[in-house]
């Protein structure tokens, strides 16, 4: 039994930790650009960003205000690039 409750410790902490890492993306882009993005929408792999499902407005806005963002998410992650 201990080696399943601390497998799903170690599953849960790594779930947290997403959701967290995504939260803290949403927010710096929300603060820069005034633009909400759904949660689900953010994928983060390798210290890249990448943001499904906007449009074309959106994403220029977000991509013209890249390095305001980059500076806001490197405070508590390390975030390279976002695509």
């Amino acid at each position: 039994m201990f080696g399943i409750s601390e497998f799903f410790k170690r599953v849960q902490n790594s779930f947290t930790k997403e959701v967290l890492s995504r939260t803290a993306i949403k927010e710096a882009i929300k603060k820069v650009t005034g633009i909400d993005i759904a949660i689900e929408d953010i994928n983060q792999k390798d210290g890249i960003v990448m943001l499904k499902k906007l449009d074309s407005a959106a994403r220029s806005v977000i991509f013209i205000k890249k390095n305001r963002i980059l500076e806001e998410i490197r405070i508590g992650q390390a975030i390279l690039d976002i695509r």
